[in-house]
């Protein structure tokens, strides 16, 4: 059971990292709701209007964009009409990878966990200081998670679950995410669902990162336990932000910690968004034009981070020459 817990954390942390790519860990950035599906919203009016691009060639097909957040709150929903018109009206929805079916599946589950193993004789100990591990095992223990098969893998897994529990502690909910919410829908509704990415590329993503670059990212995970009022806060502006609708906004939240970098952590910074940003952009703007290509209609669903701002995949494709509009109503 303890297992299964730890898997389920540790898949939050890797769809909630896409969101917080362009900060420091210490920020944090989007599960069964099926009581929040299509046949069971509550009829009440949206307050919240979050961004939607519509994306159209020059045969008229189109693409929705939808930038998600991975955690929720209650006024989230239902999402405004125009964002279920758009889904209603797609063939196909696209996420990142389809977490519900994922979370079914325990012999996939278990074969990425072991992307984070050391195959090396080493253990965590190893690699990283005696005080940062002690503080890592007594977060790990007070939340009940930690065990000792833990020292067999490496310093990226044992930050993906603290970061987890740091989510949990900021009072964000994981339960009302929305692209679990869309994806529970599409279930609802018997409408396809298809991959941009897989929970296989993002395990192998993280585990990649240079033992530098873990190491940076466990310390600054550790150093955020110190201040969980300052998460908490936020975590509430990144939500309020997305809820809003503030185009210019989120993109500003996203990009501020890149400058005030200091130099001597440039390397690592570029290294973190070359792998988290830059790369999987790339991915899923070309996922984005071979789905216009084929001419059915598509609602894409991924990190917001991915969508808004500079080099995200809205920007790509308008600069491919692809129509770009954004809806907020």
């Amino acid at each position: 059971m303890k297992l299964k817990k730890i898997i389920s954390l540790l898949l939050i942390f890797i769809l909630c990292f896409s969101l917080c790519a362009c900060e420091e860990v210490e920020i944090i950035t989007p599960f069964d709701t099926s009581s929040l599906s299509s046949s069971n919203e509550p009829e009440v009016s949206a307050k919240s209007s979050p961004l939607l691009y519509k994306v159209t060639d020059k045969s008229g097909n189109v693409l929705w964009l939808f930038g998600s957040i991975h955690v929720g709150r209650d006024e989230f929903y239902p999402l405004p009409d125009y964002i279920t018109d758009a889904f209603n009206s797609a063939d196909k929805l696209a996420v990142e990878f389809d977490i519900v079916s994922y979370e079914k599946d325990m012999s996939a589950q278990m074969q990425t966990l072991r992307t984070f193993l050391y195959t090396d004789g080493t253990t965590i100990k190893d690699h990283v200081s005696e005080d940062a591990y002690n503080k890592a095992v007594k977060i790990l223990t007070d939340a009940d998670l930690y065990v000792s098969m833990f020292d067999q893998y490496n310093v990226s897994l044992w930050t993906s679950l603290l970061d987890s529990i740091l989510i949990e502690k900021t009072g964000a909910d994981t339960e009302l995410g929305i692209d679990r919410h869309l994806i529970n829908k599409a279930y609802d509704d018997k409408k396809e669902i298809v991959d941009v990415e897989s929970a296989e590329s993002q395990y192998e993503m993280l585990a990649g990162f240079s033992e530098e670059l873990q190491m940076f990212l466990l310390n600054e995970t550790l150093s955020s336990f110190d201040d969980e009022d300052l998460a908490k806060k936020e975590m509430t502006e990144m939500m309020d932000l997305w809820a809003a609708g503030d185009e210019k906004g989120f993109a500003e939240y996203l990009s501020a910690e890149e400058n005030n970098i200091p130099k001597e952590q440039t390397a690592l910074y570029e290294e973190y968004t070359k792998a988290m940003m830059t790369d999987r952009n790339a991915l899923m703007t070309d996922f984005a034009e071979n789905a216009l290509k084929s001419g059915e209609e598509i609602f894409m669903c991924v990190g917001a981070a991915h969508i808004v701002g500079e080099g995200a995949i809205a920007q790509n494709l308008k600069q491919k020459g692809y129509t770009v509009e954004c809806i907020t109503k």
